[in-house]
C-alpha cells in the first residue's frame, strides 16, 4: 500500500473535485475567416461586419466552397448563368448594409439563401 501525505491527499481530492468545472470552463471559439482577406476590408463596408461576425464569416466561406464546386458541376454553356446569379447576389447581400438594425440578420438570409441556391446548382436542379 503506498501511503500518501495529508497535504497531498488534500490536493488530490480538490483536484478532483474542481475537474468537472474545469472541463465547462469557457474555451474561447476558434476564429474563423471568411474567404476573403480582412486586412483588406474597408472601414464601413460590407466586408468589415461580415469580418468582426463569426456566423457570416462562416456563411461566407462555405458560400464560396459551394461557389467553386457548383462552378466545377456546371455545364460550361450555362457557366453565364451561374455568374450572374452570383453578381446579382453579391448586389443583393450589399443592400443589407442600408439598415443597420437589421445588418446582420439580412446578410445572414443572404447567404442561407445563395448556399441554398448553389446546391441546385451542384446537384444539377437549378436549369430544371
Amino acid at each position: 500500500m503506498i501511503r500518501q501525505s495529508l497535504p497531498a491527499s488534500l490536493a488530490m481530492g480538490v483536484a478532483l473535485l474542481l475537474c468537472p468545472f474545469a472541463a465547462s470552463a469557457k474555451v474561447p471559439p476558434k476564429q474563423v475567416a471568411p474567404s476573403f482577406n480582412c486586412a483588406n476590408a474597408r472601414p464601413g463596408s460590407i466586408d468589415t461586419v461580415i469580418c468582426a461576425s463569426r456566423e457570416l464569416s462562416m456563411l461566407d466561406r462555405s458560400m464560396a466552397q459551394d461557389y467553386r464546386r457548383a462552378q466545377t458541376e456546371t455545364p460550361r454553356a450555362t457557366l453565364p448563368e451561374l455568374w450572374e446569379e452570383q453578381r446579382e447576389f453579391i448586389a443583393n447581400r450589399n443592400l443589407c448594409m442600408n439598415d443597420r438594425r437589421t445588418r446582420h440578420a439580412c446578410i445572414a438570409f443572404s447567404y442561407e439563401s445563395r448556399i441554398e441556391r448553389l446546391g441546385e446548382w451542384i446537384d444539377g436542379t437549378a436549369l430544371d
